[in-house]
């Protein structure tokens, strides 16, 4: 047996403040980076990634670009589950662990709790009609019954926000998450409003056993007038205090108070409003099990569905508020039939839907090409990239502190790039070196050129000036004039994401779009 657990609400946490740190006073300076040109020894399957000091080095050497991440760059988010017909969601309950309830069951056929409708509406499911398959799509929001959405086929779905269509956040696998302090999007961009938020719903009950001998019953009465309050019936039979009344001069909600079985008597929570009972339409009265809510809330109201003597469903045809506990009463004719209510978190649904869906994973996006498709010439567009990943706090070249907000670049090239003198071209990938009396004292590999310069990725050795780049494939051969160094030293800083993913080849007026999830 477990003594002591890990909160889910840590994961978030660190999901939070990993998200907060792009727009903290002194914020993390981040940056999305992509490398290696250079092929791989089978394209179609890119090579696993161990963490290593020299397979961190390996992924320094391979970087060519850059460009900083911002907090409008950064989202929680949490994976899409659109809504689908004849689909089984599970339903919200606060015995059952946030983890477990947005994922998927396959064995029983159980969806996430949550899902995303063709409006890009997103909802919590809050009832599922007792397993029952969703076959209505639901709509509406924060303004619909307070985001509290009833549906036909008996499910109850809870409004948590809209996602606009331009969001740069939604994609096939992902859907951002706001909080209501969001730092990355105007609320309005979500559509939240606290007209949604109700302290202590309650809408759901589960039956956590169903009893026996419970039935509905009518029964005949004799003749009684206004404002009679003990009634004669021809006979008990699955009656009992406090199940609900109704009939011809009953009031609405009345109750059987006292049940006086020798006497055949039944004693009513209110008088009559009406004469009724005795011979003829409307002389039976009917009387059925009565669903108590013990509790600190207010408004709650269900009805039972029997089957067989037992309680096979109980449907909350009111919602209740302020309920932050509630005991399920059952009187009836029957015996040992239990349930609970399920309790809304504190401050209500969709209060803060970060917390609600545990949204412990943040997205990062960049746009490669944003300003031009060189970015100001800065990243070439007759490469390849088949590496990318995330960059924190590195140094500027041949310097021991961080950047910060007044020294890192938006955009960075960490290629070296070497002036060279007139000459033919090398070949884009090859490898290049320098030597002296036949000792390599320096190489690379050709990331990109111009007719002066070329620039090198995979550096090893120090360059010469006035000492000759050789091609081991062109053949080319051009004294180096000038040297211009990367934008960070290398190694520096840590790298905190890298991905290994199939070539992509970057040509002039194309943007290539990075986003990535990290998940905590």
């Amino acid at each position: 047996m477990a003594l002591n657990y890990t909160s889910e609400k840590l994961f978030l946490d660190n999901a939070e403040r990993f998200r907060d740190s792009f727009s903290d006073t002194d914020p993390s300076i981040q940056y999305i980076f992509i490398g290696n040109h250079i092929p791989y020894s089978n394209e179609v399957y890119p090579p696993s990634i161990v963490e290593t000091i020299s397979s961190e080095k390996s992924v320094w050497d391979n970087m060519f670009a850059a460009k900083r991440v911002y907090a409008t760059d950064v989202e929680l988010v949490i994976p899409r589950v659109n809504w689908t017909s004849d689909t089984n969601y599970r339903q919200y309950d606060d015995t059952i662990s946030l983890t477990d309830l947005i994922t998927e069951n396959t064995s029983q056929n159980l969806k996430p709790f949550y899902v995303v409708t063709s409006d890009r509406n997103v909802y919590k499911c809050l009832s599922n009609n007792f397993s029952a398959n969703s076959t209505v799509e639901p709509t509406g929001d924060y303004s619909t019954s307070n985001g509290a959405i009833s549906t036909a086929d008996g499910y109850i779905w809870k409004y948590m926000y809209n996602i606009k269509s331009s969001n740069r956040f939604l994609n096939t696998s992902w859907i951002p998450t706001p909080t209501r302090n969001t730092q990355t999007s105007d609320l309005s961009d979500y559509s939240l409003n606290d007209t949604g938020v109700v302290e202590g719903e309650l809408t759901t009950v589960v039956i956590t056993d169903s009893g026996s001998g419970y039935y509905e019953t009518n029964v005949a009465v004799t003749s009684f007038a206004t404002g009679c309050s003990i009634l004669t019936v021809a006979n008990t039979t699955n009656l009992a205090a406090n199940m609900t009344i109704t009939g011809t001069g009953i009031a609405t909600g009345t109750l059987i108070s006292v049940l006086d079985t020798p006497n055949s008597k039944i004693t009513l929570s209110s008088p009559a409003i009406a004469n009724g009972g005795g011979i003829g339409s409307g002389a039976n009265v009917s009387v059925a099990t009565r669903i108590y809510f013990d509790g600190d809330g207010t408004g709650a109201e269900a009805s039972a569905t029997l089957a067989n003597g037992a309680i096979s469903k109980i449907t909350i045809t009111t919602i209740g508020t302020g309920y932050s506990r509630a005991n399920v009463l059952i009187y009836g004719s029957g015996s040992n039939a239990s349930a609970r209510a399920i309790i809304a978190p504190k401050y209500g649904h969709a209060k803060n839907p970060v917390k609600d869906l545990l949204a412990k994973n943040v997205m990062l996006t960049t746009r490669i090409g944003e300003v031009d498709s060189s970015e100001n010439g800065v990243i070439s567009t007759d490469t390849s990239f088949r590496q990318f990943g995330l960059l924190r706090n590195p140094h500027k070249y041949n310097q021991t502190e961080k950047v910060n907000n007044l020294t890192a670049n938006a955009v960075v090239s960490q290629a070296k790039t070497l002036t060279a003198t007139p000459g033919a071209s090398y070949t884009l990938n090859e490898y290049v070196y320098q030597t002296t009396a036949n000792n390599v004292v320096a190489y690379g590999y050709v990331y990109s050129q111009t007719a002066t310069s070329v620039s090198l990725t995979r550096i090893n050795g120090t360059f010469t000036l006035g000492l000759a780049l050789i091609g081991t494939t062109s053949g080319t051969s051009r004294t180096i004039v000038a040297l211009e160094n990367p934008e960070f030293e290398p190694y520096s800083g840590d790298i905190l994401y890298v991905e290994n993913i199939e070539k992509i080849d970057r040509e002039d007026g194309q943007a290539e779009n990075i986003k990535f999830v990290i998940q905590f």
